[in-house]
Parts: structure tokens; sequence; C-alpha cells
């Protein structure tokens, strides 16, 4: 386990703004997980996607609190064993916690509670859950198969191959959950892929029920979206921002967004 100057380093080499500590903590963690997930065969039936995903492979400037994963390979014993063994593993390098199971439909869940980690890292601040710091791991089991990809992740001292969704496939996924959901998350990390110039995966998007071109979907969806729903959800985005200027991004996401589109060749 890293002590609070190395934890400050890592964040410096990784341009993180050193005041939101508490997250900084949080990807260190995750980073454990995912190494300690990926050095087991059903580890490596996770494919890695999401936000966090984007933020430790691809470098997007926002705190992700969540482990997610596409999968067509889990069941739900062999889910629950991985997670006790990931714990096992963080025990193993002085950091204590304790996990609950909920899963419904074709998504299986574990939350990982660290009730004492800030503690013991000195860190008080208002975000603080009596319960702890908490990280989800969270398995989608899509009807579709998915096509994994292998990326190199790397941070806070550790390097591993990672084995991931396609890039596509989790901007096609990003639309479906923006539209169902109307996060602020999401629509950053949407203005992220596109300015990535990402592809979307239309087969993935048929099947999530679309059936009109992707960027059509996507440019309906967002003008549903009111100017002080586009205000509210940038209040609550900020604090996970690097840069907390960026929720500008999300106030001005459908002219962003339209730009943005219109760069594609």
């Amino acid at each position: 386990m890293l002590t609070y100057d190395a934890l400050l380093e890592q964040a410096k080499l990784r341009n993180m703004p050193l005041d939101k500590i508490r997250g900084i903590l949080r990807e260190y963690l995750q980073i454990l997980m995912l190494k300690h997930l990926y050095r087991t065969d059903a580890g490596r039936n996770l494919y890695f996607t999401g936000g966090t995903y984007l933020r430790l492979v691809h470098g997007l400037k926002r705190f992700s609190e969540d482990l997610d994963f596409n999968s067509n390979k889990i069941k739900k014993k062999k889910f629950e064993e991985l997670c006790n063994k990931i714990m096992i593993e963080l025990k193993r390098s002085g950091i204590k916690g304790e996990i609950s199971f909920s899963h419904w439909g074709h998504i299986l869940v574990t939350k990982f509670n660290f009730p004492d980690l800030e503690r013991s890292y000195g860190i008080t601040t208002k975000y603080r859950r009596k319960q702890g710091l908490l990280i989800k791991l969270e398995v989608n089991l899509p009807e579709w198969n998915i096509n994994p990809e292998t990326e190199v992740l790397s941070g806070y001292g550790e390097i591993f191959p990672c084995i991931c969704t396609q890039k596509s496939t989790l901007f096609a996924d990003k639309i479906d959950a923006l539209l169902k959901k109307r996060m602020a998350r999401h629509l950053y990390d949407i203005i992220f892929m596109l300015s990535q110039k990402f592809t979307v995966d239309q087969k993935t998007l048929k099947e999530l029920g679309y059936k009109d071109e992707p960027f059509q979907v996507l440019l309906s969806g967002i003008n549903n979206f009111s100017n002080i729903e586009l205000k509210k959800q940038a209040n609550i985005l900020r604090p996970f921002l690097f840069d907390e200027q960026e929720s500008e991004l999300i106030i001005n996401a459908k002219s962003v967004i339209e730009k943005l589109i219109h760069k594609y060749p």
C-alpha cells in the first residue's frame, strides 16, 4: 500500500488536482482491484468499460467511482468467488474492506466498502461516508456478443494488460445511458469521445433499440434537455472534474456536441 506522500507523488505524475485526495485514493484502489482481477482466469472474462475505463485507459479528466464491465462468459458463482479473491489480495496489501452482493436481471454487482481507509490516510472531507469509501464492481451480461480488445493500464507503480470492451461499443452504451438516465457524467463522457473521434457501433445501438443513425439519435436526445436541466447537471458534475471550469461544456452541451459531430469526416 502506498504511503500518503507516495500517493500524492503519483497524482502529480498523472496531472491530477491534489486538493481532491479522496478521488485520488479511490483511483489508486481501482488500479489495484483491476490488477488482481486480470490476474485470474475468471477476471479475463470481464471486459472493462464505462467512465472509469475512459479515465484509466484514455485519460478522461474526471473522477469516476465504479468499475464497469461487459461479459458473455461469467456466471454469478464465479463472479462472487472472483470478488472475494480481490478482497483477499487487497487485505494482503494492508487494505481492509467488506463486500456485499446485489444482482438483478442481467446485472451482477458487488459493493466494496473500505470503512477505515480514509482515516488511515488522514483524509477528512464533506464527501466522506459513514460506511467508508465505496467502489462498485458491476458486470452487464448482454444477450449479444462482445468483441474485446486488450489495452495496457499503468499508474501508481503498477502496469498490466487490461481486457476492454471496444470503444465503439462503449460509445453506443453511453448514448443509451444518456437518453435513459439523463446524467451529466454520461454527457461529459460523450463530449470526450466525440473530441477523440471515437466511432459508434451501430449494431450495438440497434440491439439497444435505436433505429436511426447514431449521431441523429444523440442530437435528438440532447435537444430534449432544457437549459435549466443542463445547468443543474453541470453543478452536480463539477466536484468530479479535474478542472471545474469544464462544467461549462455541460451547460453548452447542445452547441458543443453539434460542432464536434461536424468535425467528423
